[in-house]
């Protein structure tokens, strides 16, 4: 048996793990690596919590064995739930255990001289972990990994990132997100792929993604590049930003299987006035380029705080040094003074950490009370206490018994050198949370972005009050929060005692401006109720084994998720061994039960051992992770070069990550608003206008209703209230044709009545050959739309009306508007280029009796969308089909973009129960 540890250990493996990296770099560079072919990233996103499954497939096609290095990074506020290896047709599942069971096994198999892997640490995400195993000849791998993490809103925003990075340009490539809300989702945005670093200023859109509107709750988004468009391989973050209908102060709450979650983040509130201590490290090590990234940073800072607010500048070394004895009031002249003061500012002396702790705290002490203004405290240090009181535990009480008010401090480590777990321990301590800063050009920005999250208090001392009985208290997660910033949320989960009292409403208070209690309230009976397990509107036929045990719901894994993570933030607020075992036990409980891999646990993958390997273990150089956040970054497995997967917005870039040990055993291989998405569809448009208007989705708000021209006709369409594509300047330079393949491009499309987008397919021509598209017999004249196959698809059409036109194919037209359109009475027909050849689209808004030819198969069938869901690592849409006759018939779908949209694609074996015989529709050369 073959056994690889990966885990977080101490600082003494460090040598190990160089020379590990140098015997693997050493090894590796005698061989081709492994090439991936395959990587599709879905995640599904229920109420604010993501599951994200990675499938990734790579081939060695060597004659000899040769090694793949794989990247891992677990995001920092998620969890994996699940890992699976497929090699020559068997799958392999690891298993969550605990971690010393897991280190065991390691250990035993290491000692017996038996295969290992090994995992070096990232520069930047310092839970980006790599893997190298052996991949046999011509052997293929099918990697699959997924993890679950709860979204954080960050400045009104829900951020989801995918940083993706597989070293290599990758065959099928595709990566879908699937968004489900229970109030109306407004906005969507899908920024272009990031670098590690922040940029200021705005970002523009990703043109690849596109993002379609299921209905008022639920979104789809598809980003799928050519090889063509990855140019030299594609590396960055992937990203969808989106966020829901803030008008119901009440906020959502559901409930689903025995558990509820709430989550509230009131609009219209009045931003609370602010007493803001800045606590600055100048000791010498801040010298040279940290002293200037301070200096910026903190002039974008003082042009954020507000006319109301009052601010503090502690500037401490062995010493304190002050701009200002006392709080100064925020005008144009006290910014453009206290500017100076940063500016002239020095670095030199040592590190009195204590010192500057204490007097922040005394300061705020002094001017915060009872007066209606929230207090906060920014720390910020790049170094370890080294004068006056230098004891990590000591300086902890000393601050606990000098801020008996509660004040939140928020903390920040600036470089590799500070003192990350004084800082995170400050801050979970006293109702903050901490970052860690990283010495990159973008330092300033990211010291910036991490002031503008906590710039704007709008209230303190928010408490969830539920009618007593409602829940079991040991099983709630937090219910009190010391501040609520603007653009960010409140979320409580738990186990329900009693539905009715949770739906007989609660009330939600705190305190405002001006010192006024505000409350929120949910009314009775506005609690939203899911089933669990889902409603599926079709029985679905299986042969797998009936399942026995309970499989816990959303809400229930979502609740452990919650509960796990505050459980993890308690132990860095403790300093008693007693209670720390209180709490480890705790956490390893539920981590074993909802199978986390947390801090406490690791996962174990058993395969028969075939070669072996040098054994070692690795560790990351920065172990000791913020808890206070709920963004995160992560990577995972994948072929020389790696994919790192990512879901945290960037310039946050270390909250909250356990110590994560990932144990695996592994064979070394034998040898509303408007969305500002400049691709953003309706769910009725895609470009190619259909005709059928009877079947639209609800027109809830954020509908809104439009005219626009279809086939020189008008016709009033409700749809979304979106952006399309941004106007381009008179000096721009005109678009590009996209490099899209062949499996991008579905040839065909046909809107059914009952559907709002195209079912879309590919037929089995021949190159050359024309075929009858689709006539119609009338009683005057005829019409005919005959094709010509090409290398791909239709290179050219004929139209026989009343008289006879050919359009060639243009793969260089970028208008993405149709080149030919016909209205055949309640039917239409539309030809676009794409640069592969010509697309076509029928719509049927009723059946038709004398229409003939290819598309005219679907001229008796109306369609209903049922659902889309996440089967096997991957997205599958659910189609009804129903003849005239009656009969009806299930449809499986993937979608693919089509026209400006996107499509639900027919594979060849749907498409076969349609189409089977295509020689019926070949033509005779003219």
């Amino acid at each position: 048996m073959t056994i690889i540890f990966f885990s977080l250990e101490s600082e003494n493996m460090r040598d190990l793990c160089i020379i590990a990296v140098l015997l693997f770099c050493f090894v590796s560079s005698q061989a081709k690596s492994p090439e991936v072919y395959f990587l599709h990233v879905s995640s599904e996103i229920d109420y604010r919590f993501a599951k994200t499954v990675v499938t990734s497939k790579v081939v060695n096609k060597e004659p000899t064995a040769s090694e793949a290095l794989f990247d891992l990074t677990l995001p920092n506020e998620a969890f994996i739930t699940a890992f699976k290896l497929t090699i020559n047709g068997k799958e392999i599942e690891g298993k969550v255990k605990e971690k010393e069971q897991a280190k065991q096994e390691f250990e035993a198999a290491k000692s017996k001289g038996q295969s290992a892997g090994h995992i070096v640490a990232k520069p930047r995400e310092t839970n980006k972990f790599q893997i190298q195993v052996n991949v046999a000849a011509t052997e293929k791998v099918t990697f699959e990994l997924t993890y679950r993490e709860l979204l954080k809103r960050t400045n009104g925003l829900y951020d989801h990132v995918i940083y993706i990075n597989p070293g290599q340009v990758v065959d099928d490539l595709k990566i879908n997100v699937l968004i489900k809300e229970t109030t109306n989702i407004t906005t969507i945005k899908t920024p272009p792929i990031r670098n590690d670093l922040l940029t200021d200023g705005s970002e523009g859109t990703n043109e690849l993604a596109v993002v379609d509107r299921l209905s008022p709750t639920k979104a789809f988004v598809s980003y799928e590049p050519s090889r063509a468009e990855q140019e030299s391989g594609i590396s960055g973050q992937f990203i969808v930003q989106y966020d829901v209908d803030r008008s119901d102060d009440a906020g959502d709450l559901i409930f689903m299987d025995g558990y509820f979650v709430h989550f509230l983040a009131p609009e219209g509130v009045k931003p609370m006035p602010m007493d803001i201590v800045f606590v600055l490290d100048k000791s010498g090590s801040m010298g040279g380029t940290k002293m200037t990234q301070l200096q910026d940073s903190m002039k974008k800072i003082l042009d954020d705080v507000k006319a109301d607010d009052k601010i503090m500048i502690i500037a401490f070394d062995s010493y304190l040094s002050y701009w200002k004895t006392d709080f100064v009031q925020v005008t144009p002249e006290n910014i453009n003074n206290a500017k100076n003061y940063i500016r002239n500012t020095h670095a030199g002396g040592g590190t009195n950490i204590d010192l500057g702790l204490r007097d922040g705290i005394q300061k705020l002490t002094q001017i915060s009370g009872n007066n209606g203004r929230a207090p906060v405290l920014v720390f910020l240090t790049d170094g370890e206490a080294t004068v006056g009181e230098t004891n990590t535990e000591r300086i902890l009480n000393n601050l606990k018994k000098e801020n008996e008010a509660d004040i939140p401090i928020f903390s920040l480590a600036f470089g590799r050198g500070a003192d990350f777990d004084i800082v995170k321990r400050v801050a979970a301590q006293n109702n903050g949370f901490a970052r860690k800063i990283y010495e990159d050009s973008d330092a300033a920005l990211q010291i910036a972005g991490f002031y503008k999250e906590i710039s704007t208090v709008l209230l303190k001392d928010v408490k969830f009050n539920y009618v007593d009985g409602t829940l079991y208290d040991t099983e709630v997660t937090n219910t009190e929060f010391k501040t609520y910033f603007r653009g960010s949320e409140m979320v409580v989960s738990g186990k329900v005692k009693d539905l009715k009292k949770l739906q007989s409403g609660l009330m939600v208070n705190g305190t405002g401006i001006g010192n006024q209690e505000v409350e929120f309230q949910v009314p009775p009976m506005r609690c939203i109720i899911l089933p669990w397990p889902p409603i599926r509107p079709f029985p679905v036929p299986t042969t797998a084994p009936v399942v026995t045990t309970r499989n816990p719901s959303i809400m229930e894994k979502l609740w452990a998720y919650m509960t796990i993570k505050q459980l993890l933030k308690q132990k860095d607020a403790l300093d008693s061994q007693t209670e720390i075992a209180k709490l480890d036990e705790k956490i390893l409980r539920l981590s074993l039960k909802y199978q986390f891999v947390t801090p406490l646990t690791s996962m174990v993958v058993t395969l028969p051992d075939k070669t072996k390997a040098n054994p070692s273990e690795v560790q990351s150089s920065d172990m000791n992770m913020d808890m206070g956040s709920f963004n995160g970054g992560m990577s995972l497995p994948q072929a020389r070069g790696g994919i790192s997967l990512s879901s945290s917005a960037f310039g946050v870039p270390n909250m909250a990550a356990p110590n994560v040990f990932v144990a695996a055993s592994m064979q070394a291989f034998p040898a509303a608003p408007p969305m500002s998405n400049a691709r953003v569809k309706s769910a009725q448009s895609n470009n190619f206008q259909s005709l059928n208007v009877n079947n639209f989705l609800p027109t809830n708000p954020p509908f809104t209703t439009i005219t626009q021209p279809r086939f020189g006709t008008t016709t009033t369409t409700p749809i979304y209230t979106t952006t399309t594509q941004r106007p381009t300047s008179p000096t721009s330079p005109p678009p590009s044709p996209r490099k899209l393949e062949k499996s991008q491009v579905p040839s065909f499309g046909v809107t059914l009545p009952g559907l709002t987008k195209p079912l879309c397919f590919d037929l089995p021509m021949v190159s050359g050959k024309m075929y009858n598209l689709i006539d119609m017999s009338v009683p005057t004249t005829g019409y005919s739309l005959h094709g010509r196959f090409g290398t791909n698809m239709i290179e050219r059409v004929t139209v026989f009306d009343e008289q006879s036109t050919s359009i060639d194919a243009d793969p260089t037209d970028v208008t993405k508007a149709p080149v030919y359109q016909k209205r055949l009475g309640t039917t239409s027909v539309a030809v676009k280029n794409t640069p592969l050849g010509l697309q076509f689209l029928a719509t049927f808004s009723k059946t038709r009796t004398n229409l003939n030819g290819v598309l005219a198969i679907w001229k008796e069938y109306g369609g209903k969308f049922v659902d889309i869901i996440m089967e096997s690592g991957g997205f599958v849409t659910y189609i009804e089909i129903t003849s005239t006759s009656g009969s009806q018939t299930v449809l499986k779908a993937t979608t693919k973009e089509f026209g400006d949209g996107i499509c639900w694609y027919l594979d060849n074996e749907s498409v076969k129960r349609f189409y089977t015989n295509m020689s019926q529709f070949e033509l005779s050369a003219p």
